[in-house]
């Protein structure tokens, strides 16, 4: 298992439950803007438990899922027999090791992920797979508000204390970021680039949040290990002091960047 899945281990079904799910509407959009068909072919990276690849399956082909964590792959597998798609494969791998097979694909996805990456190095490698008219789309989903209060806000500065304000794990696998996502795709073969954005709004309850958290790499059952207890103890008191009911809502984006050659 690499780094990055060894810090992810444990969390594959809270991922699967507890992250907001993309909306039909960005499959509908990125359809239309890049011409997929039924005979297109698309490969997802950093694909996690499939959140992407899944509902992107229904507008392709076939759809390539790659994860360098194994039981990420393992619980989209199972939820793709589940929902009865049958048009998709799962492959361990980091992005940055995939065998470069020549304009094999027509689009490639990255959701939420292309930060884990080296990303001139990944697109270098899709500019070999991609078909000539074929496209990238760089997923990222952003929170713009949420109620009661701004329960969000003094989530994360309460899991920031719980670290001693340095979070654990994922500065190790990872460099900081001091390009945009967007600087990054036009200094590539894909410079030419449409943007979206679509809106989501999520309901949500104590446990649902706090499933949502034990998805991220910086509290995963794997890196909580023996303070587990004590980090579920205090996210709770400190949601339930915004919301005795324990009801929240968040609001925010997803913003998608596709980039074409010229």
């Amino acid at each position: 298992m690499t780094a990055a899945g060894e810090i992810y281990r444990g969390a594959a079904r809270y991922y699967a439950t507890h992250i907001t799910p993309f909306s039909h509407e960005i499959f509908r959009s990125l359809a239309r803007v890049c011409r997929l068909a039924g005979s297109s072919r698309a490969l997802d990276l950093g694909a996690g438990t499939g959140l992407f690849s899944i509902p992107l399956a229904r507008s392709v082909g076939n759809v390539l899922s790659v994860d360098p964590c194994d039981e990420m792959l393992q619980e989209g597998r199972l939820r793709a027999e589940i929902l009865g798609i049958k048009n998709i494969d799962f492959l361990v791998s980091r992005s940055e090791d995939l065998i470069e097979t020549a304009s094999s694909f027509d689009i490639a996805t990255i959701a939420n992920s292309f930060n884990w990456m080296d990303r001139p190095t990944v697109l270098a490698k899709l500019a070999k797979m991609l078909t000539p008219d074929g496209c990238i789309a760089i997923v990222n989903s952003e929170y713009d508000e949420s109620e009661p209060g701004d329960w969000r806000d003094g989530m994360w500065s309460a899991v920031e204390e719980f670290w001693k304000g340095s979070l654990p794990p994922g500065r190790a696998v990872r460099s900081a970021l001091v390009a945009s996502d967007r600087e990054v795709l036009r200094a590539s073969e894909f410079s030419e680039i449409t943007e979206l954005r679509h809106y989501f709004e999520r309901h949500r309850n104590v446990d649902d949040v706090l499933g949502y958290l034990h998805s991220m790499s910086f509290a995963t059952p794997h890196v909580l290990g023996a303070r587990r207890e004590e980090f579920t103890r205090r996210i709770r008191q400190l949601l339930l002091s915004y919301s005795p009911s324990g009801s929240f809502v968040e609001r925010g984006h997803v913003t998608t960047l596709v980039g074409y050659r010229p």
